[in-house]
């Protein structure tokens, strides 16, 4: 039996047989090119995250302005409100151009969240299917297309809105108006569940890079477990799969994990770059599709480290099908053709042996 990168996937996510450990890679950390298009003649599947909507804001206008500083390319984006005005500066990622970081954030004085508020309340998701389906029909059996939504509210206010260091000075000192702002997210985001349980999408990702030395396992428990229990509810509505992106370090958050009702771990990352072996969580989270990213950090060493620790993660996967490698993060440019051959070589040729090593 020999599958399609497609089927494979599928064939995971559904707990069917398969005839190898699928290998998966980010469209944005693929670059087209004669090596790609060897690897994915080998069997490499690509995966990428389509959004299922878009947000319209009637009353607002968003200024956007690009220019150049000091050889950064730069961007700020400005909601124009009744009730004000709040910006944010955007840096373009420089190594590998394929991430924009947020330089300052929307909230930076206690008067912004009044606005911030008054945007939130007046925003429209409105679903928007199109993008989606071409990107399946152009994938065709060469890869996966998972529907893609935000994050969770606590973590649009951190990552989005306000900043880490914002956060947690606000959790202290402004904890009732954060709060606010974070149940008329999650209100909000109601109508955003909606749209993707009507979607054409099988599996879609919402929430994740939850960083739990800033969050801990008690304010995971109360502020993110809820949304992501309901967003898993909802999709399951429909028979949909949800999925979460939990890429950071992940030993205090465990048994919350286990716990909840998300069907895919997306992107976990064990260890040396994580601080959990799969073995770790395997037991723990049987009934989760494990879907992990390739530790990052291994893509710089020698082939015979990273040989040395796809073998451990294969064991530690054992013989349990609902398991996929992944790539998630930057790979450098001077390593991702070797370190993803040497991969998939292995996959390919020993990709069921190597489980029972």
């Amino acid at each position: 039996m020999k599958l399609t990168p497609y089927s494979r996937i599928n064939n995971v996510l559904e707990g069917k047989e398969i005839d190898r450990i699928p290998f998966t890679v980010y469209w944005l950390m693929f670059p087209r090119g004669e090596a790609e298009r060897k690897l994915r003649n080998e069997g490499v599947a690509i995966v990428e995250r389509v959004p299922l909507y878009h947000i319209e804001y009637p009353n607002i206008e968003l200024i956007s302005r690009e220019y150049f500083e000091n050889g950064k390319r730069l961007i700020n984006k400005e909601y124009h409100t009744p009730v004000g005005t709040v910006s944010s500066l955007f840096t373009k990622e420089s190594t590998n151009d394929t991430s924009w970081w947020q330089s300052d954030y929307y909230i930076k004085k206690t008067e912004d969240y009044r606005i911030m508020e008054y945007i939130i309340d007046n925003m429209i998701y409105v679903p928007d299917f199109q993008a989606f389906s071409l990107t399946v029909k152009r994938y065709g059996e060469d890869g996966y297309v998972i529907g893609n939504t935000e994050y969770s509210p606590m973590n649009r206010l951190i990552y989005d809105l306000i900043g880490m260091e914002r956060f947690c000075f606000d959790l202290l000192d402004n904890k009732e108006k954060l709060l606010s702002l974070y149940r008329l997210i999650w209100n909000r985001q109601k109508d955003m569940f909606k749209i993707c349980e009507e979607s054409p999408a099988k599996v879609i990702s919402y929430g994740g890079n939850i960083s739990q030395e800033v969050i801990g396992a008690d304010r995971f428990k109360q502020y993110y477990l809820p949304c992501l229990n309901e967003f898993a509810d909802v999709m399951h509505k429909n028979n949909k799969l949800a999925s979460c992106h939990y890429d950071a370090k992940m030993s205090s958050l465990v048994e919350l994990v286990a716990a909840s009702r998300t069907d895919i771990i997306e992107a976990f990352t064990p260890f040396p770059t994580g601080d959990l072996s799969l073995a770790d969580v395997r037991e723990v989270w049987k009934d989760k599709v494990i879907w992990i990213n390739f530790p990052s950090s291994v893509f710089v060493e020698s082939e015979e480290r990273i040989l040395y620790e796809l073998c451990r993660i294969l064991k530690d996967a054992g013989s349990d099908i609902r398991f996929l490698i992944g790539i998630t993060e930057d790979v450098p440019e001077e390593n991702w053709r070797r370190s993803f051959h040497t991969i998939n070589t292995k996959l390919r040729d020993k990709g069921q042996l190597l489980r029972n090593i």
